[in-house]
């Protein structure tokens, strides 16, 4: 079996919001590591901590209320968490880039496209204005949009949105980075734009050698981009496998639940299946694991203790009371 080296390992990361109304614990214990060269897909309703997780590897909560309380979070085996703001700079766009799930609201709408694509490049290379200009294109150019010599001199409102997400994809990738960190690039987009962006991400990856950390609600997405699969909820993970041993055996009611709310093509239903209730509000979690007020299968002992994780073998955990037992029908 081929082994690659850990690029990225998140060990026991809590990171929680200080508001004038109470501590929200929105990442709770979360663990996790992305292999070189691979995508591992995290993957939760809205309020599951995915995001949360994302910007506190990237280091973007700084001088806001949120803070990691515990945890490490290894590049290369070397903890940033205790970095100062200029080391984490040097380190965001360089080392590890990030895609925003929405371009319009990321992107500067008063800097021309080329100057912010060279930005990133004037910040973290010695190379002159005129090289880095070649730089954004070339990079641009790879992502498919037509006139970029054109579109280098544009605004972001002149552009579609398809267009200002692979700007964004560009940018991201425009220094090489070791990591990618794609945080819902395609929710805003079509499907046919989606899967254009998809198919993209795929071939940059596989030309630049970017592991990348694809952030999701859409397990359709996870199918096809993932090489494995974290599934959170209510800031903590709650099964981790291989995408095809996910999808072939999860285990997890709440895993379950996303699976089946997928409508099957050239299948007929009334109605459409989905798991009932609400995320709940993070700062009432309810006692023992968090999922039992929406499981079906919850016992007694599901509402009074939150259960550790059970290795199913072939890398497959699961953190559920009836995992013990065997798992579900």
């Amino acid at each position: 079996m081929e082994s690659r080296k850990n690029i990225l390992e998140v060990k026991n990361l809590h990171t929680y919001f200080h508001t004038s109304s109470g501590i929200v614990r929105s990442v709770d214990g979360v663990d996790f590591t992305l292999q070189e060269g691979k995508t591992l897909g995290i993957v939760g309703e809205s309020g599951s901590g995915k995001s949360v997780t994302a910007l506190s590897i990237m280091g973007l909560l700084d001088d806001t209320t949120g803070r990691i309380e515990e945890g490490e979070i290894l590049l290369d085996g070397r903890d940033i968490v205790p970095l100062s703001k200029e080391e984490k700079r040097q380190i965001r766009g360089n080392k590890i880039s990030m895609i925003f799930q929405e371009p319009m609201t990321s992107l500067n709408p008063v800097m021309k496209i080329g100057q912010q694509l060279t930005e990133c490049i004037l910040q973290h290379q010695k190379v002159s204005k005129d090289e880095a200009w070649r730089i954004a294109e070339e990079m641009l150019r790879k992502t498919g949009v037509p006139r970029v010599e054109r579109m280098m001199k544009e605004y972001p409102f002149q552009l579609s949105g398809g267009q200002r997400q692979r700007v964004m994809i560009a940018m991201a990738l425009v220094c090489r980075p070791r990591i990618l960190i794609a945080d819902e690039p395609t929710t805003a987009l079509d499907v046919t734009i989606q899967a254009q962006i998809l198919d993209l991400m795929n071939n940059l990856k596989r030309d630049i050698g970017t592991s990348t950390l694809f952030i999701t609600h859409d397990l359709g997405v996870v199918a096809e981009v993932c090489d494995e699969v974290v599934v959170m909820y209510c800031g903590r993970v709650v099964e981790k496998a291989d995408v095809y041993e996910l999808f072939a055996h999860p285990t997890h009611p709440y895993t379950k639940g996303l699976l089946h709310s997928i409508p099957k093509l050239g299948e007929r239903v009334d109605e459409l299946e989905a798991i009932p209730g609400n995320v709940p509000n993070p700062k009432y979690m309810p006692a023992g694991c968090k999922f039992a007020p929406r499981c079906a299968y919850a016992t007694e002992k599901c509402h009074q203790a939150e259960p550790a994780f059970t290795d199913l073998g072939n890398g497959h955990t699961c953190r559920c009371w009836l995992c013990e037992k065997g798992g579900m029908a």
